[in-house]
């Protein structure tokens, strides 16, 4: 366990504060909780790298963070009628498909499959998407629905193609 590692398990445990307050409304502080969230997601990276401290561990844990907290939240907007079913389907199913694929790699070849740089923007358009549902932004429903979609397909192709080629090495 290192700071990067804690920086990650920080990122799951501050997802449920978000949900409450997002469920109760209070908009504001649920944002700002998320940003600080955004900010250990960066910094849990950017440690890992400059403090040589990049572990198995880390590897896995940060991109199931990601994943967890946009589902948790994508939960909480779909209950209060704020993401469209469709979209939090089509996050959820890309995560699943690419926690699966790296499940496999990690089995069948003992490699770790890690996050690139197009997934964590892709991650990031969403999180921006939804802060534009939250505070009801017509674009946000208009464009971005559909520019995060688009960002996710090809994320998703991205991270298929990767696999194939970890698995045929």
């Amino acid at each position: 366990m290192n700071i990067s590692n804690l920086l990650s398990i920080l990122r799951l445990v501050l997802a449920i504060p978000v949900a409450i307050l997002l469920y109760y409304e209070e908009i504001d502080l649920a944002i700002i909780i998320g940003i600080i969230a955004g900010i250990t997601d960066f910094l849990d990276g950017y440690l890992a790298r400059k403090l040589n401290q990049i572990t198995e561990l880390g590897k896995m844990l940060d991109p199931i963070a990601d994943k967890v907290f946009i589902a948790i939240i994508g939960i909480v907007l779909l209950i209060k009628g704020t993401m469209p079913l469709w979209f939090l389907i089509l996050i959820v199913g890309r995560d699943l498909l690419i926690l699966l694929a790296a499940l496999i790699a990690k089995r069948k070849k003992k490699i770790t499959m890690t996050s690139t740089f197009e997934g964590k923007l892709t991650y990031t358009i969403i999180l921006i998407v939804c802060a534009g549902l939250i505070y009801k932004i017509p674009e946000a429903e208009l464009y971005g629905l559909y520019f995060a979609t688009a960002a996710i397909i090809y994320t998703t192709i991205q991270y298929l193609i990767l696999f194939i080629k970890q698995i045929k090495k």
